[in-house]
């Protein structure tokens, strides 16, 4: 009698243990969810353009001819459309875009998933992999395991972990970031310079902030920028397409 109420004890604790998971899980799923910035209106609506595509697990833009390809991770709990704008306006240049869609819009939830882009679209031109804020970081983690896979590695409003060094790497790297930017830990970015490239190129947008890098509003805790969102953006654009042009003579 006495194994029997042990092991029905067992099993009710075995079973709360259980319930209190998954509650913790869908809470946190909920939370991502509800903490998640949307994109507006103005990138939404480019869905329907008729050089976008959305796959299953990403979106692309293909201009009519195509220079080179760029791969775009979007920034943390911000979903995969917000960047579209600036991907529009990134293919206006000759560039295919593809902005991969994120677990939980975590990029660092899956850094490799530009080797499933690559696999499904071969190419003989080049690959490039940007990354916004946590993007920018989880595309540095995967640059800094297979950095002969992209020609370069651009950072938007971002820097890599500690636990990333491509100091010794050979990469083509662009870093940029706004002089209003309330959301990156400067100090941060600052230490961690060490860990890329000597020859990487540094540019900082006089009055930009952290969220004009995408199309999602303004996020909490970031300054005012000077200039609008396409202003900023396009001065993004230029930059990149002048770096590329650059890298490939």
């Amino acid at each position: 009698m006495k194994l029997k109420n042990k092991k029905s004890a067992w099993k009710k604790w075995l079973l709360g243990i259980g319930i209190f998971l998954i509650l913790l899980i869908v809470s946190a799923i909920l939370y991502l969810r509800f903490n998640t910035y949307q994109a507006m209106p103005e990138a939404t609506v480019l869905l329907e353009d008729e050089a976008v595509s959305h796959e299953e697990d990403w979106i692309s833009i293909t201009p009519e001819n195509v220079s080179d390809q760029i791969v775009l991770y979007p920034g943390g709990l911000v979903e995969t459309a917000a960047y579209l704008p600036l991907a529009k306006d990134l293919s206006s240049e000759g560039y295919q875009v593809f902005i991969p869609d994120m677990p939980l819009n975590l990029a660092i939830l899956n850094t490799d998933i530009i080797d499933e882009i690559k696999e499904a679209n071969p190419s003989d031109k080049n690959w490039w992999l940007a990354g916004h804020s946590l993007g920018g970081a989880s595309a540095a983690i995967y640059a800094d395991d297979q950095d002969e896979e992209v020609k370069g590695l651009i950072l938007l409003a971002a820097y890599p972990s500690d636990e990333t060094d491509l100091s010794e790497s050979s990469l083509n790297v662009l870093s940029i970031t706004g002089s209003k930017d309330g959301i990156m830990d400067t100090e941060q970015f600052v230490e961690t310079k060490e860990l890329l490239p000597e020859e990487t190129t540094y540019v900082e947008i006089a009055g930009g902030n952290h969220s004009n890098f995408g199309s999602y509003g303004f996020q909490e805790g970031d300054k005012k920028s000077d200039l609008t969102r396409e202003e900023q953006q396009g001065q993004i654009v230029q930059l990149i397409s002048d770096f590329i042009l650059n890298q490939n003579p």
